[in-house]
């Protein structure tokens, strides 16, 4: 343990360097037997991380009758895929279908050119 941490100082590494290695060989974050999965992403296999928001907006909706208000609600989960296997560059009010979802992009930020993290919300 004593020499990897000496080794890693004395290559001078950033984190950047790590957080590249991590992404490229699967070791860490995109290891599909522990955090990543395949989702199908506009209609491609992409490993990437996605998981749920527990914040649910609920939406009320009142249409012909003032005393009886319509409700839906609004579930939110984070993607996460690395930039080099997802294509295009990603903003809020965009469509996105993950899982045969149709669902749109609330949040979109590129992490250090590496990762995604896009926040999408659907109606449930």
């Amino acid at each position: 343990m004593l020499k990897s941490i000496h080794d890693i100082y004395a290559r001078r590494r950033t984190f950047i360097d790590f957080l590249a290695h991590d992404l490229d060989d699967n070791a860490v974050w995109f290891n599909n037997s522990e955090f990543a999965r395949y989702h199908d992403i506009d209609g491609r296999k992409i490993l990437s991380i996605l998981t749920s928001d527990t914040r649910i907006q609920t939406i009320n909706l009142n249409l012909a009758d003032h005393n009886d208000p319509v409700g839906l609600s609004k579930s939110r989960a984070v993607l996460y895929c690395r930039a080099q296997e997802i294509e295009g560059v990603f903003a809020a009010e965009q469509s996105l279908r993950v899982d045969g979802r149709l669902c749109t992009i609330a949040e979109a930020s590129l992490i250090q050119d590496q990762v995604w993290r896009i926040v999408l919300e659907a109606n449930n």
